[in-house]
């Protein structure tokens, strides 16, 4: 069975909830649009008039009541199933529709580590770890098919009504509490706490809150949900349920508040270095996996695209996984994770400069939290000031800035268009392959020979370069992949018959620069811009890109 829920307009109300279902612990905080909202029914001359005297059926209607509210709908059939045993995601969906916020849990896509949710649950899963309502048993289970306690649904029950847990209750207390305020009879408790609680017993429960007064206060949850516009008085008359004064909403407070002086960041694709471990951020899973920090692999699953908002925040989307952003519920010690791009607050970030091109990545929305590495995951923690929480942007793993200095000066020294002589060679080669391993000599200080496939011609040889990146496809998408593995000073090798020894300068989305001799005649130096499609043609057997051992690193 499933609990479906009418659509009303949207509001917010945050309170966090308790015990082995709800681990997680906050305030409540009431966020309306305006600080007192009345219902349009009535006026202040017809509130006492209107005042009904509440809970006069019995409460085997219970669930049928809050059916036609439009509360819930039962299955597909609108059978309620009342004598089956609820669940816990069955319950804690009827206490959204309780607190007013299905809709809003529903209007968007929040993330959440939980395994074993239905489909069906998967928008409220995300909203109540997003709210800081749950966090199941444990990062990956709900308990989304578990039975639920009176202790543990009342506790659900009280956090709508305003009461906070850990100063009002505990949850092994809940229903004395719920005894205490008037809400049920301890007949009724005795009754519930006998075993799992059954699908009718949620329903009672339900049923007998909207006839209960808020904490310190005259107003029931039915003159909230009517002020709010979730329900009409007109059906809670209907109903004979206990409404008439006006409800009047706390001003919204959010203990985050507050502004934190930030910088705005380059928009592009970075590395993020962790200052204190040395790791690098690392995506290289899919939705719902956990961001880590790993050693520098130079691979596209630690590239991140800084994709700036209006607001002078920014996204970390991920390079390697198209769609997915890093995301993170707004509260201490959360989780960090993939997750589909959205403009909720879990994936907006702000820079604060701790340092000379040292920055603490922290919540827009929470600004006292920031990204952090803990046992080689990223995890959000409350900003002290570690190391393990600063982190150093870089295009890649090694210090190109410096590279590409050095390539700067030596194109001066051979310019575009300088001819090297007939007679020119160096490195036993000559033309393109030995202006090649001049220019790595140059960079290096190493004489390193190599073959056109790209293997070494000797073991010393070896020892001076890599290959990071081989390809036999000329096409464009394929040129496209192996070109964004090179750097700045890196040589790329073209294989038989069609051989050509070219040193890679930059690229962008349409192509990339290239520093040759021998391309527009014997021994010249060109500089040349290539699109990725103009290499489709090319008759060779391969292209290796060659990366210096020794290449500059900070």
């Amino acid at each position: 069975m499933i609990f479906h829920f009418s659509k009303h307009k949207k509001r917010m109300i945050s309170a966090a909830l308790c015990g082995s279902l709800m681990l997680s612990v906050g305030a409540p905080v009431f966020a309306f649009d305006e600080n007192t909202i009345t219902s349009s029914v009535f006026a202040e001359e017809q509130i006492e008039s209107n005042l009904m005297s509440g809970n006069p059926v019995s409460l085997a209607e219970s669930g049928y009541i809050l059916q036609r509210l439009g509360l819930v709908s039962g299955n597909e059939k609108g059978d309620l199933m009342l004598d089956s045993k609820g669940s816990r995601q069955e319950a804690f969906t009827i206490f959204l529709s309780l607190m007013g916020e299905k809709e809003a849990a529903t209007a968007g896509q929040y993330s959440y580590t939980f395994k074993d949710v239905d489909a069906w649950f998967s928008h409220f899963a995300g909203y109540g770890v997003y709210r800081h309502y749950t966090s199941g048993y444990n990062q990956t289970t709900f308990g989304a098919h578990d039975g639920i306690t009176a202790e543990q649904y009342m506790s659900f029950v009280l956090r709508a009504l305003g009461y906070e847990y850990n100063v009002d209750f505990y949850w092994s207390d809940s229903v004395t509490k719920a005894v205490e305020i008037g809400l049920c009879t301890r007949s009724d408790a005795d009754r519930w706490n006998k075993s799992a609680l059954l699908r009718q017993d949620i329903m009672e429960m339900s049923y007998l809150a909207l006839n209960t007064n808020l904490k310190n206060s005259s107003c029931t949850l039915t003159d909230k949900l009517i002020a709010s516009g979730r329900l009409t008085a007109e059906a809670a008359k209907k109903e004979n349920l206990k409404f008439g004064t006006v409800y009047s909403a706390a001003p919204a407070v959010n203990s985050n508040a507050g502004t934190v002086a930030h910088s705005k960041l380059p928009s592009g694709s970075y590395e993020l270095h962790n200052t204190g471990t040395g790791l690098v951020m690392t995506a290289s899973a899919a939705k719902q996996a956990n961001v880590s920090a790993a050693a520098d692999a130079n691979s596209a699953s630690q590239m991140f695209t800084i994709q700036n908002n209006s607001d002078g925040s920014f996204q970390l989307l991920s390079k390697s996984n198209t769609g997915l952003a890093v995301d993170a519920n707004p509260t201490d010690g959360a989780e960090v994770i993939l997750w589909n791009v959205n403009s909720t607050e879990c994936q907006s970030f702000i820079a604060v400069a701790e340092a000379d091109g040292v920055y603490s990545i922290r919540l827009a929305g929470n600004p006292t939290v920031a990204l952090t590495v803990t046992n080689n995951n990223v995890r959000l923690a409350s900003f002290t000031g570690e190391s393990t929480q600063k982190w150093k942007l870089s295009d890649n793993s090694e210090d190109t800035a410096a590279a590409t200095a050095k390539l700067k000066s030596i194109m001066t020294v051979y310019p575009d268009g300088k001819s090297l002589g007939s007679s020119y060679s160096f490195g036993g080669a000559s033309q393109c392959m030995g202006f090649g391993r001049e220019v790595f000599y140059r960079m290096y200080g190493k004489t390193a020979k190599w073959s056109y496939d790209g293997s070494p011609k000797s073991n010393e040889d070896a020892k001076l370069y890599k290959i990071t990146a081989k390809s036999s496809s000329y096409s464009a998408s394929s040129i496209k992949s192996l070109i964004s593995k090179a750097k700045p000073g890196d040589i790329l090798q073209m294989d038989s018959p069609k051989m050509h020894t070219m040193v890679f300068v930059s690229s962008d989305s349409n192509g990339f620069t290239v520093y040759d001799a021998n391309w527009t005649g014997p021994n010249e130096v060109s500089v040349r811009y290539v699109k990725y499609g103009a290499w489709a043609s090319r008759n060779s057997n391969g292209i290796t890109v060659l990366h210096a051992t020794n290449y500059p690193t900070k």
